[in-house]
């Protein structure tokens, strides 16, 4: 009888169809072949096989023959007169899948033997079904973990019972399988690291230093921080189990890594020799805070450009680079400075005048006002859609500006402060270290 379709039925899976669904389902799923290593989930893993009901199978007669055939010559396949197959098993992973098989009567065809299930017992078994990728790449994983385990659990536990070296190395084991993904990058060299550097890790190991001074030997620190993750782990798992809850910075007591950085530029000569005659510095905003910067005038600048386009001014230097982070601002050292913050013309840059303002109250803004606008409204861009809320810390003639600038007053919204005159920004800047400002 001729098949009444040649369009593939959604019933009865070929071995190529269970491959495909068991590599989706399982192991190109992280979060489940996680569990599956750590023996979380349903081993054996039980997938059935479709097989046709009733006399469906009419619909399509060569499909149920290549259904029935492919599983017969599958090499797991013994066909019984149950659900359940011969016991047989070895230590070659494919005799120990199991497919299933049930009699089935059809109209057409009598009985028959037909699969219905395939059973996976094991991860080892899993992989040889999907393939010798899948094969290599858990025997990798294998590798790895058992390389950690013995290099690390036997020794930190060669003085412990017999009950917590189990323990000891379960929990090293599950730490591991929980960070596969950083496992599986290392190479044989980079595991050496790791192994070596994990009994040198002590609570309190790097007060007072950063992460690249960690004072340790034979691993460089730049491991140490590039596969922070994976040691982290380790470490929780077999010193302290405090590291996951704190974190491995914290629980080494290592400073924070500088960030915010921000350019420093000395605009006069005794500043500059004061800072031992360089002429830019990169300071992070948490140093800044607590190093006072040797001048009377502390001009802050918004854009870098504009304060590398700065000449010289007495006794004053240039902080750009913070851009909305001002929080530098709060430093106490301020409090006997002359401060002046110059920022861009717009809803932004104002909003940024604002938050200036509540970390220092003192501050003067420079070429922050709407006579600026108006002697170079010439030059104004639109500036994209930003801070709709008039800032809190602004005046009343800030606030008007603001109101001003949204509402479309001026030829446009934005007033660069790199669009204005070398020769205007100089005769402001000297007025204020004078104390009178003009914008003539």
């Amino acid at each position: 009888m001729a098949s009444k379709s040649n369009k593939k039925p959604n019933w009865g899976l070929l071995p190529e169809d269970v491959k495909s669904i068991l590599k989706s389902r399982y192991w190109q799923n992280r979060s489940r072949l996680k569990k599956l290593l750590l023996g979380g989930e349903e081993f054996p893993i039980s997938l059935p096989l479709k097989p046709p009901r009733g006399n469906t199978a009419l619909d399509n007669i060569n499909h149920f023959q290549m259904f029935i055939s492919s599983w017969k010559a599958f090499p797991a396949s013994q066909i019984g007169q149950t659900d359940v197959v011969s016991e047989k098993c070895s230590n070659d992973a494919q005799n120990k899948i199991r497919v299933l098989w049930r009699e089935q009567n059809f109209r057409v065809f009598s009985q028959q033997q037909i699969p219905t299930h395939i059973q996976i017992p094991d991860i080892v078994s899993l992989a040889h079904l999907l393939g010798e990728d899948e094969e290599h790449q858990l025997s990798g994983w294998q590798s790895k973990i058992a390389f950690v385990i013995n290099s690390l659990a036997t020794n930190a536990n060669s003085q412990s019972s017999h009950s917590q070296h189990s323990e000891h190395k379960k929990s090293l084991f599950d730490a591991l399988v929980d960070s596969l993904n950083s496992l599986e990058k290392l190479s044989n060299s980079e595991l050496e690291l790791l192994v070596a550097v994990i009994p040198q890790l002590r609570k309190g190991l790097g007060k007072g230093c950063y992460l690249r001074e960690l004072p340790i030997t034979y691993v460089d620190t730049k491991f140490v921080e590039k596969n922070k993750q994976i040691i982290e782990s380790i470490a929780a798992a077999i010193i302290d189990r405090t590291v996951n809850t704190v974190g491995l910075l914290h629980w080494l007591q290592c400073e924070e890594k500088p960030k915010d950085w921000l350019l420093v530029k000395p605009l006069c000569p005794i500043s500059r020799e004061s800072l031992g005659g360089v002429p830019l510095l990169r300071i992070s905003c948490d140093t800044l805070t607590n190093f006072e910067l040797p001048a009377m005038n502390i001009l802050v600048v918004e854009n870098e450009q504009s304060c590398l386009s700065l000449g010289q001014f007495r006794n004053t230097i240039a902080i750009s680079g913070g851009g909305k982070n001002v929080e530098f601002l709060s430093a106490t050292w301020l409090e006997n400075k002359n401060v002046g913050y110059w920022g861009d013309i717009d809803s932004e840059g104002l909003k940024i005048l604002s938050d200036a303002r509540s970390q220092f109250g003192g501050l003067t803004p420079l070429m922050m006002d709407e006579k600026t606008v108006l002697a170079f409204e010439e030059r104004m861009v639109p500036e994209p859609e930003s801070v709709f809320k008039v800032p809190c810390s602004l005046t009343v003639d800030e606030s008007t500006l603001f109101n001003n600038l949204r509402s479309k007053k001026y030829k446009d919204s934005r007033l660069e402060q790199e669009r204005l005159p070398r020769d205007h920004v100089a005769t402001v800047l000297n007025g204020w270290l004078e104390g009178k400002l003009t914008t003539e």
